[in-house]
């Protein structure tokens, strides 16, 4: 399963889709646009179970239009859960970008639309995914009253601090070993299409370096691009994982670091002066080399605002990652299960992982398991499997 656009709908889609019409005549969708220029879509099947799933999208680019999701994976999850008698809401928000802000204000306010036109659900359960992740533990955490459980599957559950500093550690680190492929530095980038695929684009330049760098040489029998991502710490198990993980980090930084800059008027939200990078074959010449970039009070206050998780689990929490992410690295599970230890909430929180590479590359049945084992948590009092550690669900 793909949280992408782009990618073609399966015949399992379309059979889940056509049954879920045809069998809800009745069938009632509440949409429109917020104040806030947010567009949303709630959607209630005759068979309603008086309960609701409200659904959050992970990141999009900012120069794109708003629009309501529509890739592979929400439409799967949401036909199925249709059939199941679930009503599901899900909005645009009212800004692309690391919009984690926006995002939890107007999933938040789907439920108030919801009550409003068709009555109070019974329960409320909360599903994001990446991004979005981020977005319903923070409604979790703050609003327990409001809501009766959370699945947020490849979120960045360990806090945007941590996230921002890896993907900046990405992109200093290419920059020391592959000078000059990416213009400008860590924190002034110019704003440009990433397009791995397109000659002359920066992408693709960066998938040459990239897979030219796989070979070894006299001087340096272990390839810089294997430098690079052994030091970066991605978890990869092949050679075409390594390009593709890279490829995909190095990315959201030219995405999205101008995005990111915007919010913080400019403040720098990555701090790197006093990391000692290993992994390298010449540690002392890499940390003496590397870009070094000072990071200022304002800008990790944002970080911490969007978003940085407490560990105060109050209600039922189902987790799900892939085990190689390259994207939002599989430790964002450690993190936040170390956190809701602190709190001693930890008993709220069952965390489940798909041995796999890749961000959001979840099957369809996968998704549906943790969700299935949530609403039995939630519903029956049956805590699913998982717990202290994490679980293959495969």
């Amino acid at each position: 399963m793909s949280y992408r656009a782009g990618v073609r709908v399966p015949i399992l889609l379309i059979c889940l889709l056509f049954l879920a019409v045809a069998g809800s005549s009745a069938q009632q969708i509440y949409s429109g646009t917020a104040g806030d220029g947010s567009l949303y879509q709630i959607i209630k099947p005759a068979n309603w179970n008086h309960q609701l799933v409200l659904y959050a999208h992970g990141i999009v680019d900012p120069q794109e239009p708003l629009a309501l999701p529509n890739d592979t994976g929400f439409l799967e999850l949401r036909a199925a859960l249709l059939a199941e008698g679930f009503a599901v809401g899900a909005s645009s928000f009212s800004a692309n970008g690391f919009a984690i802000k926006e995002g939890a204000l107007d999933t938040d306010q789907l439920l108030s639309r919801f009550i409003s036109v068709s009555g109070k659900p019974t329960k409320t359960l909360l599903v994001g995914v990446s991004l979005g992740g981020a977005v319903v533990l923070d409604l979790a955490e703050r609003f327990p009253q409001k809501y009766d459980g959370v699945l947020p599957m490849c979120g960045l559950i360990g806090g945007s601090p941590l996230e921002v500093e890896y993907v900046g550690n990405a992109r200093v680190l290419f920059n020391y070993f592959f000078p000059n492929v990416i213009p400008g530095t860590m924190l002034h980038t110019p704003l440009q299409d990433y397009d791995p695929f397109t000659p002359g684009n920066v992408g693709f330049n960066v998938a040459l370096a990239l897979a030219n760098g796989f070979t070894p040489t006299a001087l340096n029998p272990i390839p810089p691009t294997v430098q690079l991502a052994t030091t970066l710490g991605l978890e990869a198990a092949t050679p075409t994982e390594i390009l593709s993980g890279l490829l995909e980090v190095l990315g959201f930084d030219v995405r999205f670091v101008n995005d990111l800059l915007i919010r913080t008027h400019l403040a720098s939200p990555y701090d790197n002066r006093f990391i000692w990078y290993t992994g390298s074959l010449n540690d002392r010449a890499l940390n003496a080399g590397v870009e070094r970039v000072t990071g200022t009070v304002e800008g990790f206050e944002y970080l911490f605002r969007y978003y940085q998780p407490t560990g105060r689990v109050r209600i039922p929490t189902v987790t799900l990652h892939t085990t190689r992410d390259p994207l939002v690295p599989f430790w964002h599970e450690q993190v936040y299960h170390l956190l809701a230890t602190q709190q001693h909430r930890d008993e709220l929180l069952v965390q489940q992982s798909v041995n796999r590479f890749g961000h959001c590359e979840f099957a369809a049945p996968e998704v549906f398991n943790a969700f299935t084992g949530l609403v039995t948590w939630v519903n029956a009092g049956k805590k699913p499997s998982g717990g202290d550690v994490t679980v293959n669900v495969n």
